[in-house]
């Protein structure tokens, strides 16, 4: 399996600081204090991080994060999405953007500056503490969207469901499209050959996570266009 770069920059909001060991098993570069460092894979390295409980509120999803979208859009990056949850009992907010000339360090720091200006003059915004990560897609992005199921038809995929759908809840398969009544199109490979491959229909609403898979035609066809 290749391990593909990620940036990311990860910051800490409303709680008192401590450090504490973690492993990271993704290359990615992060904010440590006042400095970024490669964090490599893997690598033992240590983070801010927060003491007390990390409590979250009702609101979390509020208007999908309709606030700090336009704050990244309107430092001219694409945001490709937002995601708040429970990681080895830490809440992360993090934030995904994306331009036509990628991402950089800088560009992490930058958004992660006003995303942090914007959660401090407004806490009840997402309640209790947290921590901050913005980073890119990397190269197994993230899915959040029908719009992303349709821009990245043809692709392989991977997606987890609430519920089972002909009796599993984790997919993998080539995404043939969104159709307009909300669902997912995937085609699961049997192993028996593409005559009995199997197409399943994914209600959109029932999707809880959703990626690219990176696959070695991927690296070549970028190799190609370098």
């Amino acid at each position: 399996m290749v391990a593909g770069v990620h940036l990311g920059l990860l910051s800490v909001a409303k709680g008192k600081l401590y450090l504490f060991p973690i492993m990271c098993y993704t290359p990615m570069w992060c904010f440590f204090g006042e400095s970024f460092q490669r964090v490599g894979s893997p690598t033992l390295c240590f983070l801010i991080g927060l003491q007390g409980e990390m409590g979250m509120g009702e609101d979390r999803e509020k208007d999908n994060f309709r606030a700090l979208r336009e704050i990244v859009e309107g430092l001219g990056y694409e945001c490709v999405g937002i995601t708040l949850g429970n990681e080895e009992r830490r809440a992360i907010l993090r934030v995904y953007i994306d331009s036509l000339g990628g991402i950089l360090v800088k560009d992490c720091e930058t958004v992660s500056r006003s995303l942090n200006r914007f959660l401090d003059e407004n806490e009840d915004y997402v309640r209790g503490q947290f921590y901050l990560e913005v980073s890119s897609p990397g190269i197994e992005r993230p899915l959040f969207s029908l719009e992303d199921y349709r821009k990245f038809s043809g692709k392989k995929i991977k997606v987890r469901t609430r519920q089972e759908i002909v009796g599993q809840k984790r997919f993998t398969g080539l995404l043939l499209g969104a159709g307009e009544d909300g669902t997912v199109l995937l085609r699961l490979e049997t192993g028996r050959g593409s005559d009995e491959d199997e197409t399943v229909r994914i209600p959109f609403e029932t999707i809880t996570k959703g990626s690219l898979v990176y696959e070695e035609q991927d690296k070549q066809d970028k190799r190609r266009s370098s």
